[in-house]
């Protein structure tokens, strides 16, 4: 069984791959560890499941450009 820090550690680079925002060389290692660790491998596969399922099922509402620029405006001012 892994250390809780490794677990951490390795959800924080999953996440960041996930989000492309990691080097190629850590992605690297990522893919290396999911490829040699069952655990890592299922951590790896619910993540990315996870994401593949809200971001096919999950319906955004459409916004306007007016209610963006009125947002902005709003922000602006304070």
């Amino acid at each position: 069984m892994q250390a809780p820090d490794d677990f951490i550690d390795f959800r924080q680079k999953v996440d960041l791959m996930l989000d492309n925002a990691l080097s190629k060389d850590a992605e690297a290692e990522v893919m290396k560890r999911v490829a040699t660790d069952p655990e890592f491998y299922k951590m790896y596969e619910t993540e990315k499941y996870f994401r593949d399922f809200v971001r096919s099922h999950v319906v955004r509402p459409k916004v306007t450009k007016e209610f963006i620029e009125s947002i902005k405006e709003k922000i602006r001012i304070v």
